[in-house]
């Protein structure tokens, strides 16, 4: 059994693609949790070592080449979905995705294949904490975190650039490598500007935290949708308050559609009309009026992006004990 895609391209002819059907047995749904009786096994040439997440569609093995030694991080599709034609589907765009971007500032895919009927994706392998893990410990400072966001900035750029749309911007999915990068991870809801997204609830694609309104009511997108979330990421990392919250998803995505942005400085004293104003631009309920670019909403050069020395209580109240000296200082600033 196989599963057809007719997977879109830019500035090419569409080209069909055949997928193997993953059957569930082949993955095996014996283990307490997806994918825990993987952990030893081998898939392809790579040796699975240990889970280092799970999600609603995939989970990311560490692996390690059995010839060469290489370290590699490894997605491969849930048993428990592998089933699910869509999934198949979502899977492989998100490879396609991946493979048509080249940027430092994007974790990087190695190698797309099948075991027999199980497809996987090998993937550069980073060592680091999520923005989420950092959030955890309280505010953040606004210059040092746009400093931080520059390089998720500019990856957005050229994702957009190359018509893909990442739709999922949050926290969890802005890794803070050891090596002092920031990168993009996670492109398992990218698809190309211009395409639609499911509302019913069954489908609901996104995190409703950061989720821009267009996302939610089921409207064409582009690469603004990707601004508001990243927006919506700026003022929680800020405030410490999400700008939309509510008890559960559909109350958050009624608020997000139905009320205008909150401003920052209501929210936080100490932080400058304009850069609040900045940021509200950027999660404005019109996509039109939000900024052109990921840069834009970032860039030094604009007096509104010029929050000014903080008075303390913007500054990160504390630090994981494995935090970097670079980390710490650049979010002090």
């Amino acid at each position: 059994m196989e599963v057809r895609i007719l997977s879109p391209t830019v500035g090419r002819a569409s080209k069909e693609l055949t997928v193997p059907t993953v059957i569930p047995s082949v993955m095996g749904l014996g283990g307490t949790e997806p994918g825990q009786d993987w952990i030893g096994r081998d898939l392809g040439s790579y040796h699975l070592l240990r889970i280092l997440g799970t999600g609603g569609m995939g989970i990311v093995f560490e692996a390690e080449h059995r010839l060469l030694g290489r370290r590699v991080a490894i997605k491969t599709i849930r048993p428990d979905v592998a089933n699910d034609h869509s999934f198949s589907r979502r899977f492989l765009l998100e490879a396609r995705a991946i493979a048509s971007l080249d940027h430092p500032g994007i974790v990087g895919l190695h190698d797309f294949a099948f075991e027999g009927s199980i497809p996987y994706m090998v993937m550069e392998f980073v060592t680091g904490r999520t923005l989420e893990d950092l959030m955890q410990v309280g505010r953040l400072a606004a210059p040092g975190l746009l400093r931080l966001l520059e390089p998720v900035a500019n990856a957005l750029d050229h994702a957009h650039a190359h018509g893909v749309l990442h739709r999922d911007i949050k926290p969890g999915n802005i890794l803070l490598a050891d090596d002092g990068r920031t990168l993009v991870m996670d492109f398992g809801l990218a698809c190309l500007a211009g395409f639609t997204m499911a509302t019913d609830p069954e489908s609901f694609l996104g995190t409703p935290d950061y989720i821009s309104p267009e996302q939610v009511s089921g409207q064409i997108v582009d690469g603004r949708c990707d601004i508001y979330s990243l927006s919506a990421v700026i003022f929680e990392a800020v405030s410490g308050v999400k700008p939309f919250p509510g008890r559960n998803w559909i109350e958050i995505a009624s608020r997000r559609l139905l009320e205008a942005p909150p401003r920052l400085c209501d929210v936080c004293g100490d932080i400058p009309p304009a850069f609040s104003e900045r940021l509200a631009h950027g999660m404005d309920r019109d996509p039109e009026q939000r900024p052109e670019s990921a840069r834009g909403l970032l860039s030094r050069r604009s007096a509104s992006l010029q929050p000014g020395a903080s008075n303390g209580r913007g500054s990160l109240l504390a630090a994981p004990a494995r935090t970097s000296s670079r980390l710490k200082a650049l979010l002090r600033l």
